[in-house]
C-alpha cells in the first residue's frame, strides 16, 4: 500500500508539473535556423460556433496535453461608474465560486482530481478564461470550463473572501513605489475615462454579490469572443463538444465605442515616500490599434528605450552616467489612444540629472529619429526576436487568438517581419515625432518629500497624498 501510494503521488506531481509548465516540455520551436532565418507559421483550423464564438485549433501531438484560452470583449473598462473594481472582483469568482451543479469545494475537487488548472482574469479591454489539462481528461474538463463560463454560482462565502483579498491588494498598492506609480500613472495619463478609473476601498467595501451577478449577466457572453484550443486532441470531437456546450449562449451587451482619454497634464504628480529608489514614469497618449504608425513606432522605440542596454535611454542614463538602476520605454495600443511610457528608477540625489537627460534624449529623438545604423540594428533584432513567439504551440496559439480577437489581418504573422523590414528612417522618425512632440505629457514620481523642489524645475508639481482622492480639475 505504501509503495502504491508513493507511485500514485509521484505520478500526480509529475502531471501537475507538466500541465502547469507546458512550455518547458513543449516540442522544439517551429523555427528553422537556416540562412536567412525561416519561420514556419502553422495553419490554424477555424470554426465558428452557432452562438457566434470563433474557435481556433492548433494541434500538437508531441505531449498528451491540452491548453484552452478564451477572450471576451469588455474587461475593466466596463466597470460602472461608482462601482469600479467589479471586473477584477468577478473574474476570480468565476473560478473559485462554484459552477453548474458543483459547490465551490466540489468544483475545486473536480479539477484537483484531474491535475487540471483553470483561471479567469480581467484586463483593460477584455475578460479571459483558460485551462490546462491532460489530453485524456479534456472532455470532462471542457464541461467544467463551460460551467465556469456559462453557469458560475458566485458562492457567497467565496465572494466575501474575494472582496477581502481585493481590499487587501488595494490597500497594499502604496507599499512599493513600482505598484504605487503604476496605479497613479494610469489615473493621470488616462484622465477621467474608464481607462483611468481605480477602485477605492470605500467603493469595494460597498460592492455586493448581486452587483457581481448583474455585471456578469450584462458583460459575459459570446459576442466577439475567440477561443483557442492547443495540444493533443481530436478536432472534430472537440468542435462537436464545444457546439453542444455553448449552443444557446446569449450575447452580452455590446461594448460601447469610447472617446480618447485626456491626460491630466502637462504636470508632475509627486507622491512623497521615503524610499531608497525613486520610481519615475513619464508618458503621453499613444496609438490606437491598427494605426499605420504602429510598426514604425515599434522600430523607433526599439532604439529609444525598448531594447535594453542597446537603447539610447539606457546608454545615456545608465551606461554613460550610472544614474539609473533601469530605464525602459514601451507602447501599448488600445481601442482608444493607448499609452506611450518611459519608466525608470534612480537614487534620490540623481533625480534632477536623470530627468534632464531623459527629456534631452527624447527631445533629440523626436527631432532626428534613429540613425541609419540604429534603424538597421533595430529591424534586424526585431525580426530575429519575433521568432520567440513560435517557441511552442502553447505560446503561439494565445498570441494568434489575441490578434484575431483585436481584428488584425489573418496574415499578420506571415507579414510582420516584412512589415518591419520595410520601415524607413523617415517613417520611424515621423512616428516618433508624432508621439514625443506632444505637450500634454504627465510625469509620476515617488520619492522622498525633499524632491519636490527639484521636480518644480521641470514643470507644475501636484503633490498626491492619496491614490484614491480626485486628481486634476477636469470634470
Amino acid at each position: 500500500m505504501k509503495n502504491g501510494f508513493v507511485t500514485w503521488l509521484c505520478s500526480l506531481c509529475f502531471s501537475l508539473f507538466i500541465v502547469n509548465c507546458p512550455l518547458l516540455y513543449a516540442k522544439p520551436p517551429i523555427v528553422k535556423e537556416t540562412a536567412p532565418l525561416v519561420i514556419e507559421v502553422p495553419k490554424f483550423a477555424v470554426k465558428t460556433l452557432s452562438c457566434g464564438m470563433k474557435v481556433l485549433f492548433l494541434k500538437d501531438d508531441e505531449l498528451p496535453l491540452v491548453s484552452v484560452n478564451l477572450l471576451i470583449p469588455g474587461g475593466q473598462v466596463q466597470d460602472p461608474e461608482g462601482k469600479e473594481g467589479l471586473a477584477n472582483l468577478m473574474c476570480p469568482l468565476l473560478r473559485d465560486g462554484g459552477a453548474g451543479k458543483f459547490t465551490a469545494e466540489g468544483f475545486d475537487q473536480e479539477l484537483e482530481g484531474r491535475a487540471a488548472s483553470m483561471d479567469a482574469a480581467a484586463e483593460k479591454e477584455n475578460f479571459s478564461a483558460n485551462f490546462k489539462c491532460l489530453a485524456g481528461d479534456l472532455p470532462r474538463v471542457l464541461e467544467l470550463f463551460a460551467d465556469m463560463v456559462r453557469r458560475p454560482a458566485f458562492d457567497l462565502k467565496r465572494f466575501e473572501t474575494a472582496k477581502t483579498n481585493s481590499l487587501d491588494s488595494l490597500n497594499r498598492l502604496t507599499d512599493t513605489p513600482d505598484n504605487l506609480t503604476r496605479a497613479l500613472f494610469s489615473r493621470v495619463l488616462m484622465g477621467h475615462s474608464p481607462y483611468g478609473h481605480l477602485a477605492t476601498p470605500k467603493i469595494l467595501t460597498a460592492l455586493t454579490r448581486d452587483d457581481v451577478s448583474r455585471f456578469y449577466a450584462e458583460n459575459f457572453g459570446p459576442r466577439g469572443a475567440v477561443l483557442a484550443v492547443t495540444g493533443k486532441f481530436d478536432e472534430d470531437q472537440v468542435a462537436s463538444q464545444l457546439e453542444g456546450l455553448f449552443s444557446g449562449w446569449k450575447n452580452q451587451s455590446e461594448v460601447p465605442a469610447r472617446p480618447d482619454a485626456q491626460p491630466l497634464g502637462p504636470a508632475i504628480y509627486f507622491y512623497p515616500k521615503d524610499v531608497s529608489q525613486v520610481f519615475i514614469r513619464w508618458g503621453v497618449p499613444g496609438l490606437k490599434r491598427h494605426d499605420p504608425k504602429d510598426i514604425p513606432l515599434q522600430v523607433a522605440n526599439y532604439t529609444l528605450g525598448g531594447s535594453g542596454f542597446s537603447s539610447r535611454l539606457m546608454g545615456q542614463i545608465r551606461s554613460n552616467r550610472g544614474l539609473a538602476y533601469f530605464v525602459d520605454s514601451f507602447s501599448i495600443p488600445y481601442d482608444v489612444r493607448g499609452v506611450f511610457e518611459s519608466v525608470g528608477g534612480t537614487r534620490p540625489d540623481a533625480v534632477g540629472e536623470y530627468l534632464k537627460l531623459m527629456f534631452g534624449v527624447m527631445e533629440e529623438f523626436a527631432k532626428e529619429g534613429p540613425t541609419d545604423k540604429e534603424l538597421d540594428e533595430a529591424k534586424r533584432s526585431m525580426i530575429e526576436e519575433f521568432a520567440y513567439n513560435f517557441e511552442s504551440s502553447y505560446k503561439l496559439a494565445p498570441y494568434k487568438a489575441s490578434l484575431d480577437f483585436h481584428g488584425y489581418p489573418a496574415d499578420y504573422l506571415e507579414k510582420y517581419r516584412a512589415s518591419v523590414k520595410a520601415v524607413t528612417r523617415e517613417q520611424a522618425t515621423r512616428a516618433a515625432q508624432a508621439i514625443l512632440s506632444q505637450k500634454d505629457w504627465v510625469l509620476v514620481v515617488c520619492g522622498p518629500a525633499s524632491l519636490e523642489k527639484d521636480l518644480s524645475a521641470f514643470g507644475k508639481v501636484v503633490k498626491v497624498i492619496s491614490l484614491f482622492e480626485p486628481l486634476g480639475n477636469r470634470p
